[in-house]
């Protein structure tokens, strides 16, 4: 036990403080990553305490410290996710210039969760009422059953994506074919997001500059004004905010403290909106650039790599790298999808077979019965199966996610979406572990014979397992058989049924979501004309990006734009979204004549001509 913590916990801080110091934004400030950081070491701990749990279960012991390592990592998880984490992220989200405008904005945000939660306890209190169960200890067993009943139903669907998206992606993105058109596809949706997010950006800054002309010298509140210009300033090479037409009766009135807050935040969320969709877009230009290198380089057979991102390396790593890059890499990737897929497909049986009424078909608890003998090796082994569910959840999340708030992107993020990504861990970490241990590595049996150690004998059910399942509603049952319902969402997910379905809702026959860059849609068109011009522009010495980002120049749109660069345009009420009120385009950024198609054509046109 003690030599897989010396191996772990290292790994475990070195992994978080490496997050900290890469993801966060400029503006981050160390309570900020405090508080995130000890979020993350409290939910990722479960990689490390179900291992040991697990591994000494078999074993038939329980080493003394175990439960109280449990109990601090849980309820320090619970109580933050609850209390420090939203309102952390609403103070920290506040553009107020003082300290208790801040917290009044955070607690006032925060009311209608906390309006939610006490609906919910009270609910709570009276089913137990009604079920002659109403004590302390079953108070406190509802609310940590309710806990991980949320994070169990909103885990096992997210897990379920991640096992059939996770093999599925990496078998796409073997081929350089493929890869190629989901880059197309990404660099065409992520466009339009970074342009979207600049005209945005640029409209605020222009906002900023006619309020500023409302302000006297001797105004007591022009010292907060000065500040949000000084950081609207800081940006008027990007935003060119004398190109903006306002319209006339755009509301300037920001009087106040509380006022000159709102229009902070409004700048500051712009400003980081866009410096996040550029940073991404770049992101899916570099890899592009990659892919193109792989494929010039596949034309010279034996090598060595040729790169034009990097520096050439000696002879022999040169060669080594045209081996994995042009002959190696696809069909491992291949392989590591195939290994993947039968992974899925075990955790979907184990999954099935959660109840102890049912045999038992978990492959995982069979290798981990007959290593038993073998601490370290069990705990191993844990700590990889366990690994693989964990981060099919979270890559669900992020790709999943049709809003970025939780979005970490290197350098680029918020510290809202850092508090957010680590309330979400805290919610899902223990319900994932309690289902990982009762469905996969030593699910419950119906004949507890002495000797036949599963899930009931761990030092988590000891501590929470029980209060949980004698709960009404939410406990033995709901725990046992909500699982099963794996099964038929990851065959919708298998056959892509949920797209299909989502498509009887548009005129046109294609939806495009996030993965759908198979077909030929305008996005990927779109994508395919920036990307060639984000390579020809990368053989010129010029800095990727370009293509999406906005001229440095104080013009607008000249004559040396090529019509292929445009943004595909939408049919008029192709989808059912953008028939709904305020949806349409034009005039939706409070410009006068200066639709967003306009704004993109400008954007574009400066650096093509400068190309």
């Amino acid at each position: 036990m003690w030599f897989f913590y010396a191996a772990s916990v290292p790994l475990l801080v070195a992994a978080i403080v490496y997050g900290l110091s890469y993801m966060p934004s400029r503006r981050s400030s160390w309570t900020v990553k405090l508080d995130v950081g000890l979020a993350w070491f409290s939910a990722l701990s479960v990689l490390i305490l179900v291992p040991t749990d697990v591994a000494s279960t078999l074993q038939g012991t329980s080493p003394p410290l175990l439960v109280t390592w449990w109990r601090v990592a849980y309820w320090y998880g619970f109580a933050v996710q609850f209390t420090l984490l939203p309102f952390h992220q609403e103070y920290a989200d506040s553009g107020h210039f003082t300290i208790r405008d801040r917290i009044t904005t955070a607690i006032r945000n925060n009311l209608i969760f906390y309006a939610v939660l006490v609906a919910l306890a009270v609910a709570g209190i009276l089913l137990l009422l009604m079920t002659k169960n109403l004590a302390p200890s079953n108070v406190l067993g509802f609310c940590v059953a309710a806990s991980n009943a949320f994070g169990l139903i909103a885990g096992i669907f997210l897990m379920g994506y991640g096992l059939v998206a996770v093999p599925r992606e990496l078998w796409r993105t073997a081929d350089t074919k493929n890869y190629r058109k989901m880059l197309f596809h990404r660099a065409g949706v992520q466009a339009e997001k970074a342009m979207s997010a600049h005209a945005e950006m640029s409209h605020v800054v222009a906002l900023v500059h006619k309020v500023k002309g409302t302000f006297r010298r001797n105004d007591p509140f022009v010292k907060y004004m000065d500040k949000i210009v000084s950081t609207a300033d800081s940006h008027a090479a990007e935003t060119q905010p004398a190109a903006v037409d306002l319209d006339d009766d755009v509301d300037v009135d920001f009087f106040d403290r509380q006022d000159l807050g709102v229009l902070n935040r409004r700048l500051r969320k712009g400003i980081e909106n866009y410096e996040r969709e550029k940073a991404l877009y770049n992101g899916i230009v570099m890899e592009y650039l990659e892919l193109e290198d792989i494929v010039r380089n596949q034309s010279d057979p034996g090598g060595p790599y040729s790169s034009t991102l990097h520096r050439a390396l000696p002879t022999f790593l040169a060669y080594m790298e045209w081996w994995w890059k042009c002959v190696l890499r696809g069909p491992v990737l291949r392989l590591v999808s195939v290994l993947l897929a039968a992974f899925s497909l075990c955790i979907v049986l184990a999954e099935a077979t959660i109840s102890g009424s049912l045999p038992n078909l978990s492959v995982f608890s069979k290798i981990l019965h007959n290593t038993a003998n073998h601490q370290f090796t069990t705990e191993l082994l844990t700590f990889l199966f366990l690994c693989y569910p964990c981060l099919c959840a979270y890559y669900a999340i992020f790709k999943l996610g049709r809003f970025n708030f939780y979005l970490l992107v290197p350098g680029h993020t918020a510290p809202y979406s850092l508090l957010a990504n680590g309330l979400l861990m805290c919610r899902f970490a223990a319900p994932l572990a309690f289902n990982f241990m009762a469905a996969v590595a030593i699910p419950p049996s119906s004949r507890h014979s002495e000797g036949d150690y599963d899930v009931q004998d761990t030092a988590f059910y000891a501590e929470f397992g029980e209060l949980m399942m004698r709960q009404p509603v939410i406990g033995l049952d709901f725990q046992s058989y909500l699982p099963t319902a794996i099964v038929p969402y990851m065959l919708l997910l298998v056959f892509n049924v949920f797209n299909r379905f989502a498509g009887l809702f548009s005129r046109s026959p294609m939806v495009e979501f996030q993965d759908d860059w198979e077909t030929v849609s305008p996005s990927a068109g779109f994508g395919t004309r920036l990307l060639r011009q984000e390579l020809d522009n990368h053989s010129k010495g010029l800095p990727p990006g370009l293509t999406a980002m906005p001229t440095s120049r104080g013009e607008r749109a000249g004559p040396g734009l090529d019509a292929e660069l445009m943004p595909p345009e939408q049919p008029s009420g192709s989808r059912w979204w953008n028939r709904l009120p305020g949806r349409g385009g034009g005039g939706g950024l409070g410009s006068r004549g200066g639709s967003q198609g306009d704004l993109q054509h400008g954007l574009l046109a400066g650096y093509q001509g400068q190309v």
